[in-house]
């Protein structure tokens, strides 16, 4: 394990450094938005909703789960997500 030196003039330019560190390590790229309409790639999109990448690549070939195209890379609102999920078939509750 490396060693660390933090070295700061006062207290609080102590607090702002580490503060800058460990948004740094905790988040490498972009912020992630947890929104309603946030965009998730498909294994995002897996974790999140508890469904493997073979359904939701069925639900997105049958056009249950409208996906954006960017480029190459295929993106999936989150809301939109959860509505397939809920319309789907074998999630409705029987009277």
């Amino acid at each position: 394990m490396a060693h660390v030196v933090i070295l700061a003039d006062s207290p609080e330019a102590f607090e702002e450094l580490l503060l800058r560190t460990f948004a740094k390590m905790v988040t490498p790229g972009a912020p992630k938005v947890d929104g309603p309409d946030s965009l998730l790639t498909k294994t995002e999109a897996c974790q999140v909703f508890g469904i493997s990448l073979t359904t939701l690549t069925e639900w997105q070939k049958n056009g249950t789960v409208p996906f954006i195209r960017l480029g190459r890379r295929i993106y999936f609102e989150r809301s939109m997500v959860l509505e397939a999920g809920r319309k789907h078939t074998r999630y409705q509750h029987r009277k």
